[in-house]
Order: C-alpha cells, then structure tokens, then sequence
C-alpha cells in the first residue's frame, strides 16, 4: 500500500468513534465512476468483492432459482448459492495446452434455463479469458439469460478488457469489481458493482452507508483517484509472472498462461508440503492442480528455488 493512502487512513481514524458520513460513500461511488467512465449512479459500493457478490445473489435471486456458472471458478459462487438455496448448473472447461478455453455454445444452451448467470472472466483459477469483453458473447448471452448476467472482473486491471460499457445496452448486466488485487487494498474490503441506475438503486435500499468501514472507504477514494501505483503494480506483476511461468515450465512442470496475478500449476506432486516449509502458502483448487500468486521478484525466486530443490531431492543425478 503506498504511503498516501496508509496517511489518509491514519488521518481518518481519529473520527472512527463515529459512523462514516454517508457523503463519504457517494465520494466513492464518484471517484469509481470516474475510473470507469459511467455514471455515479451505475456503482454500488460493497465490502469487498465477495460482499458484492453476497448482495447480487441474496438480493436479486429467491431460493429454487438456478444459477449457472463455470467448472472451475472462484469457489464462493458456490458457497452463497448454497447458502441461500440455489440449483447450480455448471459448464465444464475445456483444457488446452496453454490456456483453458470457454465452451459457450453448452453455456448459452444452458443460459437459457438459468435465472442468474455468474462468469468470472478472467477465470479463478486457471488465469484463463473467457469471453474475453467480446460484445457479440456478451450480448447474447445478456439476451438469452432469462434473469441477470454478472461478469466477475476481480481481475480486470490484468486483462485489460471489460464489458463494463455494455450496462447501458443491457439492463440485466453487472459488473463486479475488487480492490483487493491490483489497488492492494484486500484487507481493507472494498469492491463495488457497475449496473444499471435500477439495479443499484434496489441493492442500495437493501444496504447502509456504513457497509464499508471508515478505513476502507477512505482507501478506495484515495486509491481510485490517484490510480496511477495499481498500474505499475500491475506492470510488476505481469513481468513477475511470466519469469515465474518460465522458470516453473524449466523445471518440467506443467503451467497455464495467465491474464491475472497468480498462476496455475498441473502435477501429481506435491508441492504444497515443501513450500509451506519455507513458508509459502499455495492454494489446491482441484486435484492435481496448485494456484501461486505471483509476488515480487524475490517471492517468486524462492517458490523455484524451493520446488527445484523438491524435485532434485526426489530425482538425484
């Protein structure tokens, strides 16, 4: 977190015996709108990206509805649905070489019995594009669905492309963004939706304007209107990750390309066990398979190093 941002959120502490004024959440909702180039009334502030996605799917779906979402994606989708008694209907993905690849003739077919479609785009957690911010998908599949449509673009900072635009076109489009990936802020909780004004309007009346804590929302306004250190974090980020990428693949394991801050490795080894030993924590999303969030360079040097040694313990000259 730079340092103007750690100052602002010092200075504002002294008033956090008192609940965060609601002008502050509409100083938000304008510096977001700024950054995205809509209106202030298309963002809809929330703790988090997962808190965005806790108000779309309690909020804009009744229990017994489906939902259709990706084999993989980001595991909350299936938790909240859960939760709050949704049917799930799921696509799996193709896996190629490099990249794994949207199957979306089966997930426009389906979207037609869906009341919600969730697609996260970049894909959690293979790194992979799915429709890519293409207008034509996007716009089938926004006519198709019966009920909402929400693009999940955690990472949208990464891949550059974003549908974002298309809410004006399509009334049943969201948007869900985070702040805790590029801007650096995820211990902070700070996301927001980009929607039509009706959509927010409706999550609005179903929240307060101290959803957001103090902290955060002063971090997000500094943030988003001083945009200019996530993207050099991103520019880090994406150099890191392909010399991770390479070096990984040079020690004979199987790695995807990525359009986000983290990669996804394919092996029957473990590696979990070695690096936790080291002090490094990867996740295991599904078997056989290992996400590793890109660091900085000296991060990364030690996620080969450790592995590399792994691997030469198990295979000795």
């Amino acid at each position: 977190m730079p340092g103007f941002i750690a100052d602002r959120i010092v200075e504002s502490l002294k008033e956090a015996n008192r609940y965060p004024h609601p002008d502050l959440v509409e100083s938000f909702r304008a510096a977001a709108a700024r950054y995205n180039g809509v209106d202030p009334a298309n963002i809809y502030p929330a703790p988090g990206g997962d808190g965005a996605l806790r108000q779309v799917i309690y909020n804009l779906t009744d229990p017994g509805d489906s939902v259709l979402i990706n084999n993989p994606s980001y595991s909350m989708y299936r938790v909240y649905c859960s939760t709050h008694g949704l049917n799930m209907l799921q696509v799996n993905l193709i896996e190629g070489q490099e990249w794994w690849h949207e199957n979306f003739r089966e997930f426009l077919e389906l979207s037609k019995r869906a009341d919600m479609v969730l697609l996260d785009d970049p894909n959690n957690p293979t790194g992979s594009p799915m429709l890519g911010g293409k207008e034509d998908t996007i716009s089938q599949l926004a006519s198709t669905t019966k009920g909402f449509v929400m693009v999940d673009e955690a990472y949208y900072e990464f891949s550059a492309y974003t549908v974002s635009k298309m809410i004006r076109e399509f009334p049943n489009l969201i948007v869900l963004r985070t702040m805790s990936k590029a801007f650096s802020l995820a211990g902070l909780r700070v996301g927001y939706l980009i929607a039509n004004e009706e959509v927010v309007d409706a999550l609005m009346k179903a929240s307060t304007p101290f959803d957001i804590a103090l902290p955060g929302l002063v971090a997000g306004i500094e943030a988003l209107n001083r945009p200019d250190y996530a993207f050099r974090n991103v520019s880090e980020i994406r150099k890191n990750r392909e010399y991770l990428i390479s070096s990984l693949r040079s020690l004979g394991l199987k790695v995807y390309n990525s359009l986000t801050n983290f990669v996804l490795v394919k092996t029957q080894r473990d590696i979990i066990s070695p690096l936790l030993s080291a002090g490094v924590a990867i996740r295991n999303p599904m078997k056989g398979f290992y996400r590793i969030s890109v660091g900085t360079k000296e991060q990364c040097d030690t996620v080969i190093r450790v592995l590399g040694e792994s691997i030469e313990d198990r295979h000795p000259q």
